[in-house]
């Protein structure tokens, strides 16, 4: 096995390795549908599913290696197949990770590594730090909700993941980035990625912080616990940019984080602060504070929250060396992700804006940043999760109350839920039912129903986490993108002339 074998904790983590030494290995996989001759698969037991009852089907597709933690199955496999090569380990998904790393040639330490964690903002931030970084003329990619992109445009690459990809897909990415000359990847570290070991052996240049707030706790039952695999991160990093705003999380990296410390946020305590704050139709103004001087910086985001996302990417090209003259220059360039407040302009005559608010804190701070505009009336679109925990529905329903004129609701990522339920989940938490209420389960029909209702004049607010290309319903990604749905709704009235 010393073709995949070249760490001390690589043997660290091996008990036994019985069966031949294959000439060479061609693939590593985690699910035995994408095994390939002369592969290796590594049997990942997750909450619903148990790799090593995926043996036979990584053999039948050609695997030639099995890496697992069960060893009663290794053996009875290997009595029947002494032509294969069996390994047991002590942690299968740290064995995939450092497998991964050896397969893909160690790619990740030839690009500057920079993680962001948080409850809210990790997909904006990491968004930010790309497009300043690019803009400064660093070559960077970017991993996560937002998909995979290197210095020029998004990669085509399967999603095993939402947000933070499996360890073997992780190292295929760092591959692909380096081969395309990009020199710093940004990535988004969840808390369950972190705790899942997709980010072992991984050494970051900058951990970067936002907030945090309860989420996740389906998975994780308890903030200490969620807070505890967010820390995570700073172990693995030699610098950190913090928000000094936050109460949840910020005072334990301060206390414990041994390397270099950088704070943003809007206090005067901070490394980096913004103070004289303007609104403006073109996005945000500010004074920003750094080592004694003051700077004017115009950017063309909005919202309080994504100025607070700005400081938190500008702090981190601060930590990278840039020069802060360098770094305001290339701020009218800063981009987000799509489908973070993002303006739809093709609808004649009304304002429409997508966001991935779909909690009850960041639909209150998308309500505050959209303060500014002017309009008749508002028109709403909440989403229930499907594939989350229940009790948190109701309150996307007290978020909102009271806010719009008409309300949708609808449903995202079903899952292997009634969404009818869903929908019914976020109705209970309304106190007194709005008069102007919809249900509308598929979510492309409630784009449809919003655009409907809106007049000239008026405001329509989409949000919720499905501004991507898939829904997930019963197990299957099924194809579906919220800006194909106002295209088709658009063109269909006429507002748009067909190519």
């Amino acid at each position: 096995m010393t073709y995949l074998i070249d760490k001390p904790e690589q043997l660290e983590n091996i008990l036994f390795i019985i069966g031949p030494i294959p000439s060479s290995i061609k693939s590593l996989a985690y699910d035995s549908r994408k095994v390939t001759s002369a592969g290796c698969f590594v049997c990942i037991k997750g909450q619903q599913t148990d790799g090593h009852d995926y043996i036979q089907a990584a053999i039948d597709h050609g695997a030639s290696v099995i890496i697992g933690t069960n060893k009663e199955i290794l053996l009875e496999y290997y009595y029947k197949r002494p032509d294969l090569t069996f390994v047991l380990v002590r942690n299968s998904k740290k064995a995939l990770a450092q497998f991964a790393s050896t397969f893909y040639k160690d790619a990740h330490k030839h690009t500057h590594l920079i993680g962001v964690t948080g409850t809210n903002g990790k997909t904006t931030i990491t968004a930010y730090i790309r497009s300043l970084l690019n803009a400064l003329g660093t070559s960077t990619g970017s991993i996560g909700t937002a998909g995979v992109w290197d210095q020029h445009e998004e990669i085509t690459f399967e999603r095993s993941t939402p947000t933070t990809p499996e360890s073997a897909d992780l190292h295929e990415i760092f591959s692909h980035l380096h081969q395309k000359g990009t020199t710093h990847t940004v990535m988004e570290a969840t808390s369950i990625a972190l705790h899942q070991e997709r980010l072992h052996g991984l050494q970051f240049d900058v951990a970067v912080h936002s907030n945090l707030s309860p989420e996740h706790l389906d998975y994780h039952e308890t903030m200490d616990n969620y807070r505890e695999a967010k820390m995570m991160l700073f172990n693995q990093a030699s610098k950190a940019v913090i928000n000094i705003d936050d109460d949840g999380m910020a005072p334990d990296i301060l206390k414990s984080f041994e390397g270099e410390l950088w704070t943003y946020g809007l206090e005067p305590d901070a490394d980096v602060f913004a103070e004289n704050i303007r609104i403006l139709e073109s996005g945000t103004a500010f004074d920003l504070r750094f080592q004694g001087k003051t700077y004017s910086v115009s950017v063309p985001i909005y919202g309080m929250h994504n100025l607070s996302n700005v400081l938190a990417a500008f702090t981190t090209c601060l930590a990278q060396g840039h020069l802060p003259e360098e770094i305001i220059r290339a701020c009218p360039y800063i981009e987000g992700p799509p489908g973070r407040f993002q303006v739809i302009q093709a609808y004649t005559g009304r304002q429409m804006i997508l966001d991935f608010a779909h909690t009850p804190l960041s639909l209150k701070t998308l309500f505050k940043t959209v303060e500014s505009f002017t309009y008749n009336r508002m028109i709403l679109v909440i989403t229930g999760i499907g594939i989350r925990e229940p009790e948190l529905r109701p309150g996307i329903a007290r978020a909102v109350e009271g806010i719009a004129d008409e309300i949708i609701v609808t449903v995202d990522h079903p899952g292997d839920e009634n969404p009818e339920q869903v929908m019914n989940d976020v109705v209970a938490g309304f106190s007194d039912k709005p008069r102007h209420l919809h249900l509308e389960a598929k979510r492309g029909k409630a784009i449809h129903k919003a655009m409907s209702r809106a007049c000239e004049g008026d405001l329509i607010l989409i949000t919720g986490i499905c501004m991507e290309s898939f829904q997930i319903i019963q197990g299957r990604r099924v194809p579906y993108n919220d800006l194909e749905e106002i295209h088709s709704y658009l063109t269909k009235h006429a507002f748009v002339t067909p190519s």
